[in-house]
């Protein structure tokens, strides 16, 4: 076996156990030398791989990719851009001559309809699951929006925990067992841009806002559940826990 060959098969495997390979690897020094910076390189590169995960690796790339969803639409093509441009000028020329109110422009988002049309729209899905999770994973949850829960003994069994969009970002999303029925949590950060109403009522659901110190505690639930005692003992818990 020549240098090049046994150079080559050093590359693929430096364990390579043939007795050509072997008669080959004790030729000379330079052999010698070459096959055990094989075996080192491959040595480090096994225990690189074997590098444990860290906890809260998944959650920060899930709070990522959240904060990143908006700037992941595709650019329109030129054609998009020569009807949009069309479009401004003409509105640009009509303002010129149309008074708007106030009222007219678009405000942010209200916290209530965020707020129910999200637990509507969820409800086939959440009313029945149970993910029997534990406390570690509902404050892996938590972590990213500077909070924990002190004790979940405090607040009641929580079937559900996750992240979710909630008016264009991330927020933290609980599903706990309320006196009668299941109960909406949500925690919002405090900047998210929305219309608050510190309480609010659609059909057969209701729900409460609670300001806290980096978010605002969002709680729904049906008609018969007492959302402000459940947002109370939520944010209770929470605060003893910082």
């Amino acid at each position: 076996m020549d240098d090049l060959e046994f150079r080559r098969r050093a590359y693929a495997d430096p364990d390579d156990k043939s007795p050509e390979f072997l008669r080959a690897s004790s030729a000379h020094a330079g052999n010698r030398q070459f096959l055990e910076d094989m075996k080192g390189f491959n040595h480090k590169l096994a225990r690189a791989l074997d590098e444990p995960v860290p906890p809260s690796l998944p959650d920060k790339l899930m709070l990522s990719h959240l904060l990143r969803q908006p700037e992941s639409r595709p650019l329109p093509g030129w054609r998009h851009l020569a009807m949009a441009a069309s479009v401004a000028f003409a509105l640009g020329f009509a303002t010129r001559f149309v008074t708007f109110s106030p009222q007219a422009a678009a405000g942010p988002p209200s916290v209530a309809q965020v707020a129910l049309h999200h637990v509507m729209r969820e409800m086939p899905f959440t009313h029945y699951i149970d993910e029997e999770v534990t406390l570690t994973t509902v404050n892996a949850k938590l972590r990213p929006y500077g909070t924990q829960l002190h004790d979940m003994a405090e607040v009641g069994k929580v079937y559900y925990a996750n992240h979710c969009m909630f008016a264009g970002g991330p927020a933290a999303h609980l599903v706990i067992q309320g006196e009668h029925e299941r109960v909406h949590v949500f925690l919002v950060p405090m900047e998210r841009p929305l219309q608050i109403q510190s309480r609010f009522t659609e059909d057969n659901l209701h729900g409460e806002v609670m300001p806290m110190s980096y978010n605002r505690l969002v709680v729904v639930s049906d008609r018969g559940e007492d959302v402000h005692r459940m947002a109370q003992k939520v944010k209770a818990s929470l605060e003893k826990a910082i």
